[in-house]
């Protein structure tokens, strides 16, 4: 390798500039120079910037040195030889001594001259060259100039270290830390990453530059989005990075597998992959407990549950069988504890398999008791002597009568006094579910004394456990003594605090009190304290359920069907306390509270049975809609001068007051709410938003829909009785006039438009068109024309195609109307695909014939009468004429153009459409008669051509003379008759100019402004003089018509 080249054969030029010094970014010497470099020049070079620096040139270490580089000259030119050789691809020939070359030999034969010996391949890259005494010396001083803290210096001095070699490793990190200490954090990360590739084989050190680019990761914070910022995101792929390359060298490298997981977690949403990592490291060492643990934390968080939890529960029983066998609880990294027994029973109790953990329960808890040789404890476990805990009991009662019990083998504290708090709280939960409420988990719950807070305080999580089972069973007394237990240490210790799901249990205790409106309260302040709790939202909907009244019942389908959507997106729900992840085995730190500029869900509870609080929050919102309203009439000045500040502001205020008036119910019709919502209908041809995870909830959410609205064909006579409401909507909301709001949803669709959201856009002109408040004609007409407006600021001519449909069809079918399509989509600057489409065609196809049997029964009417004000439309003719022309059906296309001529003969654009026509259809392969069809092709257009100048004559419009001309002339260079074309070109060229319309004028604004073709003209003239050989003709052109003034 060239000593030019940086790292791994990379160009000096390729080096990131922003990790040297300005003015000192190392420069590749000359291929021709020699590399030493004397240091009585470089001492030269420092005189001026410190008399540390002058000092060094007396120095006699210096000048030893120099005289010891001269004698590493020739080893030097060696070097540089064979890199340079092995870069070229040859053998590299050392320089020998004039004496005649021996013949290679291999035991004393003489190797033929076509066969080579094989050479051995190392694998791999090739070691880094060993620094020489010179780079060696100057790293010293910059050693000592950075612990002076001169940091210029420094970074001076390994820049030239770099020029000369870039290969020294400790030049690098050297750097690295000046750039550390000068806070230039992402330069610094670079150098550590050089450092590392130079030396590739190094596992220590990709590990610890993957810990160096991880430093300071958990500072950065989620935007509003949720989405990382770039910072971390770059440092995280660095990381991963680092830890491939280590994986590559060393692929049973634990801690660097593990790491790699533990990033792939870092990065979000990639749970299966940081799964498989663990998983492959777990290959490796099946005992080691902290990766097992690892596979723990990540299983209940991949999409599939089963798959994950099976995963996690396979590693961890694996585990436990070796140390049982092993006799000790010591593994690999660390022991098995009780937390890791919490950790191995949550998954029983995610999956629901209550037998299967309360068996796996007491084996653990007898094995770390110390009791494991008790193998007859399992017989009672629906065995063949019952099923009973009496193993856990506090007195030796029951024990006593077993068979094999010795009493006073095991002291007390290995049987019921041993079990901790939480754990029988857990055998109370299992028992319960499995059906022994009032025996064995009677049992355990005269052990769990609520009076004695010292047992729950370090795991208090589970009393809400207790409290749930409780309640399972309408003991809502004894669960308030739990949940007050909870409340207490919540309030006065700090290891636990009052989150949703104990907001839930209370809710669920007052309901059982018939307490509706203060439980309501409870759910609510769940779902507000959690916006993305599942439990909380199927409570309240069970309870609004039912209610007499519709909106209960609608309210209740809507909370199911959030909690559905929940469900999809997030699975299942993240473990809490003592039971959740390793790191949280200690006592829990209340959760973080949320963002208030967090993205909320779009549906909002509301307050049913609680009037009093219900009108507070209508208060509420009708305050923050006036301010953002009031707030967006401050700043519309200033944002329509170009602040983006003031744009950005008026935007959000404009987002929440849209979303406030599309999530008011009486506003629209049921199916277009719960559609706002994310609800699709399957039976109405739509997939369901999410897949049915919980049949409980989708059977639910079935039944409020039957209820709500019967399926398709259902008698509606039979249905169930449903009384509707007839509400009364007034002329305004939140104060705010119905017109206002109006120009509220069509502005800030224009803005969405200009900022590049045209989805966006078209999903709020939807919402004012689906609104039962805005359904007079002039609004419907307003909404619209900003819709298309919205179409054609976005190019997007499909949605063109669609909105001119509905002025065509809906609102005035008419000239109007068509020539609104013909614009739209004229001025959608994309390929006309979708005004050629077949759904277009077809449109527009059944118009005419609507049209020709309206005329056709007039004409077949008994009476004789007629109605001049219907009958074929010339618009609606030439428009279909168009369509087919440019589908290059020109034999139609006549057909059409002559329907309408017939109705109306003089009109131009119809005679230059049929002119045109013929033209391209004569220039077809498969035409019979070109002759024919260039005749007729030109008479229709020296008729257009007359007609047109006739036209002009009377408007004294020296642009409509141009037109003529122009069109003539291109109709002539299109047969290829450019000695004719030129002619006409010069008729345009010698017409008077189109006057100036002023900007801002009348015939500005509405358009009516005639275009000047006489610099197209001279355009088409100087290409067909450069294409003849003109070329002074051409030139000549462009210098007198198309210099710009």
């Amino acid at each position: 390798m060239d000593l030019t080249s940086g790292m791994g054969g990379i160009p000096m030029d390729m080096l990131d500039p922003s990790l040297f010094p300005e003015g000192h970014r190392p420069q590749a010497p000359p291929p021709q120079q020699d590399q030493d470099v004397e240091m009585g020049d470089y001492a030269s070079d420092d005189d001026g910037e410190e008399s540390d620096a002058s000092d060094m040139s007396a120095d006699s270490d210096a000048m030893e040195l120099a005289a010891e580089v001269a004698r590493f000259d020739k080893q030097q030119e060696e070097f540089v030889a064979r890199q340079r050789a092995e870069a070229a691809g040859v053998p590299y020939q050392p320089a020998q001594s004039s004496k005649p070359a021996e013949k290679k030999t291999k035991g004393g034969v003489i190797i033929a001259k076509g066969r080579k010996r094989k050479s051995k391949t190392v694998k791999g890259p090739r070691q880094a060259v060993k620094p020489s005494p010179d780079i060696l010396f100057r790293l010293n001083h910059a050693q000592q100039a950075f612990q002076r803290d001169d940091y210029q210096t420094t970074m001076t001095m390994l820049s030239e270290i770099i020029r000369i070699n870039s290969e020294v490793i400790h030049a690098w990190l050297l750097l690295s830390s000046v750039h550390e200490a000068l806070d230039n954090r992402s330069q610094a990360v670079m150098c550590r990453i050089t450092a590392a590739h130079l030396m590739p084989r190094d596992v220590p050190q990709w590990i610890a530059t993957a810990e160096y680019c991880l430093l300071g990761v958990e500072e950065y914070e989620d935007d509003e989005d949720g989405n990382q910022p770039p910072e971390k995101i770059m440092a995280l792929k660095r990381a991963y990075a680092c830890y491939s390359q280590a994986l590559e060298v060393d692929r049973t490298h634990i801690q660097a597998r593990i790491a790699r997981a533990d990033v792939i977690m870092m990065m979000g949403n990639q749970q299966s992959r940081a799964l498989g990592e663990y998983q492959k490291a777990l290959g490796y060492k099946p005992y080691n407990i902290r990766t097992v643990r690892n596979i723990a934390d990540v299983a209940l968080d991949v999409k599939d549950l089963k798959k994950g939890a099976g995963i996690a529960r396979a590693a961890y029983r694996k585990l436990i069988d070796h140390l049982m066998e092993k006799g000790t609880f010591e593994a690999e990294e660390g022991y098995f504890e009780w937390s890791d027994l919490r950790i191995y029973l949550e998954f029983f109790g995610t999956l629901e398999l209550w037998r299967e953990g309360l068996r796996e329960l007491k084996e653990i808890a007898r094995w770390l008791l110390g009791r494991r040789e008790e193998h007859y404890w399992a017989e009672f476990d629906d065995g063949q002597r019952g099923d009973d805990d009496r193993e856990w009991d506090v007195g030796e009662e029951r024990r006593l009568g077993v068979d094999g019990f010795v009493p006073g083998k095991f002291p007390r504290e290995a049987y019921g006094l041993g079990m901790p708090a939480d754990l029988r709280a857990k055998m109370f939960a299992y028992r319960c579910k499995l059906g022994f409420q009032e025996t064995e988990a009677g049992r355990h719950l005269e052990l769990l004394d609520p009076t004695r807070q010292e047992d729950f305080i370090d795991f208090p999580d589970c009393l809400k456990e207790v409290a749930v089972a409780l309640l399972d069973q309408n003991k809502a007394g004894e669960a308030k003594r739990f949940l007050d237990l909870f409340k207490h240490i919540a309030d006065t210790e700090g290891t636990a605090s009052i989150d949703a799901d104990f907001l839930v249990c209370q809710g669920r205790y007052h309901i059982s009190l018939g307490e509706k409106q203060t439980a309501e309260e409870c759910f609510i302040a769940a779902i507000e304290d959690d916006e993305d709790h599942i439990e909380a939202r199927v409570q309240l909907a069970n309870m609004y359920e039912g209610e007499q009244e519709q909106e209960g019942r609608e309210e209740a389908f809507l909370l199911v069907h959030e909690a559905m959507n929940l469900q999809a997106k997030l699975g299942p729900r993240k473990r809490r306390g003592p039971y959740g992840p390793r790191k949280n085995t200690g006592p829990r730190k209340p959760r973080k509270p949320r963002d208030p500029n967090a993205p909320r869900s779009k549906y909002v509870p509301r307050r049913l049975l609680n009037a009093e609080k219900r009108r507070q929050q209508e208060i509420e919102q009708t305050k923050e809609a006036t301010k953002n309203y009031q707030l967006m009439q401050e700043v519309e000045g200033r944002a329509l001068l170009g602040d983006n500040e003031a744009q950005s502001d008026w935007l959000k205020a404009a987002k929440k007051l849209v979303d406030d008036f599309r999530s008011y119910k009486q506003f629209y019709p049921w199916d277009k709410y719960i559609k706002f919502l994310g609800y699709v209908n399957p039976a109405e041809g739509g997939q369901q938003a999410v897949p049915a995870r919980n049949l409980k909830l989708a059977a639910m959410e079935e039944r409020l829909r039957q209820n709500l609205a019967p399926a398709d064909g259902a008698d509606p006579a039979t249905a169930a009785p449903v009384d509707k409401p007839q509400y009364n909507i007034p002329q305004e909301h939140r104060g705010i006039p119905f017109s206002a709001w109006l120009n509220i949803f069509l502005n800030y669709a224009f803005a969405l438009v200009r900022a590049g959201q045209h989805r966006e856009a078209y999903a709020v002109c939807h919402a004012a068109r689906d609104s039962v408040v805005w359904t007079s004609i002039d609004n419907t007409f307003l909404i619209h024309v900003a819709w298309a407006s919205c179409a054609v600021y976005a190019g997007d001519e499909e949605t063109c195609v669609a909105i001119a449909r509905y002025f065509m069809r809906d609102y005035r079918p008419g000239t109007d109307s068509y020539r609104m399509f013909s614009a739209m989509c004229r001025v959608c600057q994309t390929p006309v695909s979708w005004y050629t489409s077949g759904p277009a065609q077809k449109f527009i196809l059944r118009q005419i014939k609507t049209m020709d049997n309206i005329v056709m029964r007039q004409q077949q009417s008994p009476s004789g009468e007629k109605d001049d004000s219907i009958g074929l439309d010339v618009c609606l003719l030439t428009i279909y004429g168009h369509i087919l022309f440019t589908t290059t059906s020109y034999t139609y296309a006549l057909s059409y153009f002559a329907r309408a001529a017939s109705i109306d003969p003089g009109n131009c654009l119809i005679n230059l459409s049929t002119g045109l026509a013929y033209i391209h259809y004569a220039l077809k392969r498969q035409a019979t008669n070109r002759q024919y069809l260039l005749s007729q092709g030109f008479a229709f257009l020296f008729r257009y051509y007359e007609d047109k100048l006739e036209e002009a004559g009377r408007n004294k419009s020296p642009g409509q003379r141009q037109e003529a001309h122009f069109n003539m002339a291109r109709a002539y260079s299109l047969i290829g008759l450019q000695n004719i074309a030129v002619e006409y070109y010069k008729k345009v060229l010698e017409e008077e100019p189109v006057p100036r319309v002023e900007k801002g004028s009348e015939e500005w604004k509405g358009g009516l402004a005639e275009e000047d073709l006489r610099v197209e003209a001279a355009y088409n003239v100087r290409s067909m003089g450069y294409l003849l050989g003109d070329v002074e003709g051409a030139a000549g052109v462009v210098r007198r018509w198309m210099v710009l003034e």
